[in-house]
């Protein structure tokens, strides 16, 4: 299994990258939206400050605009669960293993506050919540 997790985080070819990728593994959820809408779920290989490369069950051709929302590891205050959302184009794309790795390059990136689970949300007694 050593070869499928080392063919994974590499592309076959010249290395373009300007910056370093840093290897994680986190939840993503991708839409592309044109002449066929495509949604997805997978998980990261690595990050840079400049773009992401990540699993796909579909393959995604280069050129493709792409929205991709990254949960993120550490939570705001120790409190409140964050996500990445992004905006980019896919640059590469390759099949391996029986899904895809796309390469997405930042066109924008926004960490944002997420709602927390329904089983983790607090409610708060009446007594502390204000009346208009």
């Amino acid at each position: 299994m050593k070869g499928a997790s080392q063919t994974l985080s590499t592309f076959d070819g010249q290395e373009r990258r300007s910056r370093i990728r840093f290897p994680i593994s986190l939840s993503v959820r991708y839409v592309v939206v044109g002449q066929q809408e495509i949604e997805g779920t997978g998980r990261t290989v690595n990050i840079s400050s400049n773009g992401v490369l990540m699993t796909s069950a579909q393959e995604v051709p280069p050129g493709t605009s792409i929205s991709v929302v990254m949960e993120w590891p550490i939570l705001l205050d120790d409190f409140c669960p964050l996500a990445l959302h992004i905006h980019g184009k896919v640059v590469r794309s390759e099949p391996v293993l029986g899904q895809s790795l796309i390469a997405v390059r930042f066109s924008t990136c926004e960490l944002r506050t997420q709602p927390k689970p329904p089983d983790q949300v607090r409610i708060l007694p009446k007594w502390l919540v204000r009346s208009r």
